[in-house]
Parts: C-alpha cells; structure tokens; sequence
C-alpha cells in the first residue's frame, strides 16, 4: 500500500476514536474520516453503497405501479384504497361530457373481465378517441357505486390490423399453382 493514497474508513464515534480523531480530517461531518493508513472503506465501497441506496430509493416510488389488475367487485371490497381495473368502454351507454358547464368531468360507464358494469367518474377533459379503444386501464378508488378514475391509459386499436388484412389478402392471391416464376 502506497503512504501517500487516501482511503475511506468509518469511525464509530466512541471515547477512543474521538481521541484517535484529533489526527483525522473529518469529511462532511457524517463520521466519515481521511485516513492515510485506513484500508477498510475504499471510495468505490462509499460508490457502490450510494448506488445500492439510490436504487432502494428509487424503487420505492414505482411500488404503487406495481399493483394487480382488480375488477369491479373486488374493488368494491377495497373501499378507498388505490386500485387498477382492466375495462372496456359500454358504448351502449353515451359519455357524459360538456365542454362548456364542466369541462373537467367525464363519466362513462365500463365493464370489467368479468362482465360487471359500473359507472365511471374521471374529473378530467374527455380523452381522445376513448370510443375507439380496444380496452382501459383505470387507476383510482371505488367509491360506493361508481369508480372514482384519477388516471386512465387506453389500449388503442392496432393501425396495423388493417394492413395484415390487406396482406393476407394479397398473399393468397399470389400463389399460384404453376411454380415460382424466375
């Protein structure tokens, strides 16, 4: 080891180490020392601590993203506590929205995987083309009898289903019966 390398070291602050601290150089005021001769906490120890720790922190803010997809029913049971149902839109029933009275209102009624219908509140603006999605995901809380929508991410047909269609078609009409042609 050479004398003139710095490495890192924790000292816990004790009768003994404060007097062995006189010599020391404090960093930060964290009970993280300099020590020229301290070889137990090397600065990719301190780097890779801060990374573990960063990671920790970071995963804590998408635990609420990883809930399970709920139904209606069992949302019910879950009364005011964040919930995700997978829907569809009943289009046999009109979306209620004005622009003009409240404009930060929609509701519309869905129904879930297992064929409950339930009214939906969304206090936001109509999103666009909700008519045309192939499914919903609503976040929020059962409220009573309708679901109280804080966020919803709609799964919007394929722009492709129309072209492999075409596709399809044009693939059945070439083959023919004769051989590849060269």
């Amino acid at each position: 080891m050479e004398e003139d390398s710095v490495h890192y070291c924790f000292v816990k602050m004790d009768e003994q180490a404060e007097n062995a601290c006189q010599s020391y150089r404090a960093v930060g005021g964290f009970g993280l020392f300099l020590r020229p001769d301290c070889t137990v906490m090397k600065k990719i120890h301190i780097i890779l601590l801060l990374l573990v720790i960063a990671g920790i922190v970071g995963m804590s803010f998408f635990v609420k993203d990883l809930t399970t997809y709920e139904t209606f029913a069992s949302a019910g049971e879950k009364t005011n506590k964040f919930v995700v149902v997978k829907v569809q839109l009943d289009k046999t029933v009109p979306i209620e929205y004005n622009q003009i009275k409240d404009p930060n209102r929609t509701v519309f009624y869905a129904i879930d995987k297992q064929g409950k219908r339930s009214r939906v509140v969304y206090n936001n603006s109509k999103p666009t083309d909700i008519e045309k999605s192939e499914g919903i995901d609503l976040n929020g809380y059962m409220r009573g009898d309708h679901f109280e929508c804080t966020k919803l991410q709609m799964k919007c047909p394929s722009k492709y289903k129309d072209n492999m269609k075409a596709a399809e078609k044009n693939l059945s009409t070439a083959t023919t019966t004769d051989g590849p042609k060269y």
